[in-house]
């Protein structure tokens, strides 16, 4: 994102990429058997991403997402339940679908409207305490917080109500399902993830820039309190700016040791990760109708059609399954883990009757993302860094967002932003928010003590 912005502008940009492709932790693989490219997890966005819609615009594969405005849920007795927009006005759009979730209990969605309501109507929190701390304060029944709050949270967030910042889950519910009636809406690949990310580089590319894959920075070359250059393993490019963009912990290994050991950047270190787990099942018959669906009271929060995303010809399904926050499967087995995402997916979809799988990947990213833990935006750095001319890009930035590709672009628009600003040509390149819509609530309470959004 820094780079297409910058490049667009006029700067002779250079990407130095440590992989064989482009999308960092949403990327493609290609497997070894067929070529076929799998994703290293399933990727989606929702409406309230602005930047990164812009982005993709800018990329012109815009039209490699597939607008979801009915979000489907499947119960343990098989019945399909739907969440979907209506006339009302924003925050009520989803009310009359949420009132006919027949996986919830009348009373527990009466009491999750409520807390809803009350999550409108107050400030962010005051004190970043776990969000499950919220939701006994505001009397959320256990059946609620397990089929609602929980799936949610945990989806959006990679993280556990138990351990999750309440700041960063009011965002969710706030920003992403109460504040304008489009914000909602889910976003799905229609392509696999290389295929949507590597016109993102042909981009950069058009615009004079340049981008280098398998190759790896090794250290960060300061004089005067400047950075005059990367090294490389096969020597050293020169740069009046600079813009890392690695992970928090790769990053402070580029810095020489006086900037190393400032506190505020060896606050990185303290930055905890949360894992999230994909499984990839390919059948060797259609297997369901839906295009995806999320799992209720399940291990596997949700699976995707990836043959109907895809638009593949042939008799097989290709399932891809996510398991957020997904720490209990770290230590299991390929063999483990997909006994019981098979065991799963035969229970819950009955079109898998007599179906054999062909073919079958784990994936287990053990830091997919940063946790966000309450207090977490103290360890988060700001794009600006000691050095006048380095300047940071991730989604582990303080960017007012959690560990999305929404963050990252954002985090890639500041430094970009930051770039014209040190050479005299400010100038925005975020974009704002949607508009806030909801007829409860104050739009400044969204984002309050969040960061710069």
């Amino acid at each position: 994102a820094a780079a297409a912005a910058l490049a667009q502008r006029g700067f002779r940009v250079h990407v130095l990429e440590r992989k064989s492709i482009p999308g960092g932790r949403a990327s493609s693989y290609e497997a070894q058997d067929t070529g076929e490219p799998v994703d290293n997890c399933q990727h989606i966005l929702m409406g309230c991403c602005t930047n990164l819609r812009r982005f993709y615009a800018h990329a012109g594969v815009e039209d490699r997402i597939r607008w979801v405005s009915c979000i489907r849920f499947l119960d343990r007795r098989g019945r399909v339940w739907a969440l979907r927009g209506s006339r009302l006005p924003a925050p009520f759009h989803l009310m009359p679908s949420f009132m006919r979730l027949g996986f919830l209990a009348a009373a527990d969605r009466w009491r999750i409207a409520a807390g809803l309501m009350a999550m409108l109507r107050a400030p962010a929190p005051k004190e970043d305490l776990p969000f499950a701390e919220w939701l006994r304060a505001h009397h959320q029944t256990a059946q609620g917080v397990a089929r609602f709050w929980r799936p949610i949270v945990v989806s959006a967030l990679n993280e556990e109500p138990e351990r999750c910042s309440t700041r960063y889950a009011f965002q969710v519910f706030r920003q992403g399902f109460l504040g304008h009636p489009r914000a909602y809406e889910m976003g799905v690949p229609r392509v696999p993830l290389r295929e949507l990310y590597g016109p993102c580089v042909d981009a950069v590319r058009r615009a004079g820039g340049c981008v280098a894959f398998r190759c790896a920075a090794r250290a960060l070359r300061v004089e005067k309190g400047a950075v005059t250059g990367v090294e490389l393993d096969d020597g050293r490019l020169e740069a009046d700016y600079v813009i890392s963009a690695v992970p928090f912990e790769e990053a402070r290994r580029l810095l020489p040791e006086p900037v190393a050991a400032d506190p505020s950047v060896r606050a990185w270190d303290r930055l905890e990760v949360s894992p999230i787990s994909a499984v990839h099942l390919w059948w060797d018959r259609e297997v369901t109708a839906l295009d995806h669906v999320a799992l209720v009271d399940r291990p596997i929060h949700w699976a995707f059609n990836k043959t109907r995303d895809f638009g593949r010809d042939g008799p097989g399904t290709y399932l891809g399954l996510v398991v957020s926050a997904s720490r209990d499967w770290l230590p299991l087995s390929r063999r483990e883990i997909l006994e019981i995402a098979e065991a799963e997916v035969r229970a819950a979809l009955p079109g898998t009757a007599g179906a054999q799988v062909v073919k079958a990947a784990v994936i287990k990213e053990a830091r997919a993302t940063f946790s966000p833990v309450p207090g977490v935006d103290a360890l988060r750095p700001p794009c600006e860094t000691p050095i006048r001319n380095l300047f940071l890009a991730g989604d582990w930035v303080r960017s007012g967002w959690p560990a999305t590709m929404e963050g990252a672009v954002r985090s890639g628009y500041r430094a970009a932003e930051r770039v014209l600003a040190a050479e005299g040509r400010a100038e925005a390149i975020r974009v704002p928010d949607l508009p806030w819509q909801a007829i409860v609530g104050a739009p400044g309470a969204v984002d309050a003590g969040a960061g710069v959004f």
